[in-house]
């Protein structure tokens, strides 16, 4: 009978630490998660930030293209013999 109650107190010890485990894992479960969120937050903001750089610099860029392109265009007039394409 003595052997029971060992072999009984024995199953039972490790089923308790067995959950304490357990419980300490889903903390850090659970902070990984929080950690994970805060860090997709800041990865979101950081995008809406570069994105709103892309788009002004690609508008920065579409502004010189035509620029330039009527600059040619005065250029190539000017070779052409337009003068009055020149004065600009």
């Amino acid at each position: 009978m003595r052997r029971e109650h060992l072999l009984g107190l024995l199953i039972l010890s490790q089923a308790a630490v067995a959950r304490a485990e357990d419980a300490a894992h889903r903390a850090d479960r659970l902070r990984t998660e929080q950690l994970n969120r805060r860090a997709l937050a800041a990865t979101e903001r950081r995008d809406v930030g570069n994105a709103k750089v892309r788009r002004s610099n690609a508008d920065a860029m579409d502004d010189y293209q035509r620029k330039l392109a009527a600059w040619r265009k005065r250029y190539d007039a000017c070779l052409d013999g337009d003068y009055s394409a020149c004065d600009r």
